[in-house]
C-alpha cells in the first residue's frame, strides 16, 4: 500500500511499509539516518539522533529495573526476602509478582524498541519474529506474576487475603485485557496474513495497533506505578515528626526497601519516558513554524 493510500505524509528517510511499522507509534524503522537533503531541509536529524540514544537508555534502564526489583525482593521487609513457591510462605510468594511484572516490562520496553535501533536486523521479518517472542515472553512473565498474587492471597496456612480490592488490580485487569486484544489483533492481522483480511482493513487494524501499542506500554507503566505505591503503604515508608516538616530531604533515612521501591519507581517512570520518546513521530511537528 501507498504512502498516500495510508495518509501517510511523512519525511522519505521517515517512510516505511505501514503494515510493519512498529506498533508503538509509528517511529523511524527503515533508516537511521536520513539523506542530507533531507535532513537539512526538515531539521529533523538532531531529534533522530536523541531519539536513538533515548532508545538505548531504556535497553540500560531496562536491565537496571530487573536488577533492582531483584535487590528489593531481597530485603527483609519484603516478607523475609526472597521468593518462594510454597504453601505457607505467601509473602515470598508475592515477591514473584514485582519480579515477573518488572520482568515483562523490560521485554515490553526491548520489543517495542525492536524496529528502530541501529543494531536490528536487516530482515524484517527477524525483527518482525523478535517482536512477537519479546511480547509472547512479556505475556507469560506477566501471567506468572498474576498467578503469584492469587496463589499468596489464597493461601490457608498464611491467612486469606482478599483480591482485587486495590485500584492497583482493577487498572492491571483492565491493562491485561487490553494487552490480550492488542495482541491477539497483531497476531491474526499481520502474523498470520489470514486472506479474508484485506489489505485495506489491515491498514486500519495497524493503525489500531499503533495506537494502543504505546497506550497499553504507558498504562503497564503506570500499573507499576501504583504496585509501588501500594506495596509501600504495607511496608511502611513514613516516618513520625513532632513539628513541621519543613526540610524532607533529612528524612531520607527511610526504610531500606523504601529506598530501593522509589529507585525502582524512578527507573520504571523513566524507562516509559525514554521509550515514548524514541518512538514517538515527530514528522507531522512543522520545525520551522511559529507559534501563533
Amino acid at each position: 500500500m501507498s504512502d498516500t493510500e495510508s495518509g501517510n505524509s511523512r519525511p522519505d528517510w521517515l517512510k516505511g511499509n505501514p503494515e510493519e511499522s512498529t506498533p508503538m507509534a509509528g517511529g523511524p524503522a527503515n533508516n537511521p539516518s536520513p539523506p542530507s537533503g533531507t535532513q537539512s531541509a526538515n531539521g529533523e536529524h538532531w531529534l533522530l539522533r536523541f531519539q536513538h540514544h533515548a532508545g538505548v537508555l531504556s535497553h540500560i534502564l531496562a536491565l537496571m529495573a530487573v536488577c533492582v526489583v531483584s535487590l528489593w525482593v531481597s530485603d527483609e521487609a519484603m516478607g523475609g526476602g526472597g521468593v518462594s513457591w510454597s504453601e505457607g510462605d505467601a509473602k515470598r510468594v508475592f515477591n514473584w509478582h514485582p519480579v515477573m511484572m518488572i520482568v515483562a516490562f523490560a521485554f515490553m520496553t526491548v520489543s517495542s524498541l525492536a524496529f528502530f535501533m541501529r543494531w536490528r536486523s536487516v530482515d524484517r521479518m527477524v525483527n518482525k519474529t523478535l517482536h512477537v517472542v519479546q511480547w509472547t515472553v512479556a505475556a507469560i512473565c506477566a501471567s506468572i506474576g498474576l498467578v503469584a498474587v492469587f496463589k499468596s492471597h489464597n493461601d490457608a496456612a498464611s491467612g486469606y487475603i482478599a483480591n482485587l480490592y486495590s485500584l492497583h488490580s482493577w487498572i492491571g485487569i483492565a491493562v491485561i485485557l487490553l494487552y490480550v486484544a492488542q495482541f491477539l489483533a497483531g497476531v491474526l492481522s499481520f502474523a498470520l496474513k489470514i486472506q479474508r483480511i484485506t489489505p485495506s482493513t489491515r491498514a486500519k487494524v495497524m493503525n489500531l495497533h499503533k495506537f494502543f501499542g504505546p497506550t497499553i506500554y504507558i498504562a503497564v507503566a503506570f500499573t507499576i506505578l501504583l504496585g509501588i505505591q501500594e506495596k509501600e503503604g504495607f511496608i511502611g515508608c513514613s516516618y513520625k515528626v513532632d513539628q513541621a516538616d519543613t526540610f524532607p530531604l533529612q528524612h531520607f533515612s527511610i526504610p531500606r526497601a523504601c529506598r530501593i521501591s522509589h529507585s525502582l519507581g524512578i527507573i520504571v517512570f523513566t524507562m516509559a519516558l525514554c521509550t515514548t520518546f524514541a518512538l514517538y513521530d515527530f514528522s507531522g511537528v512543522p520545525m520551522n513554524r511559529r507559534s501563533e
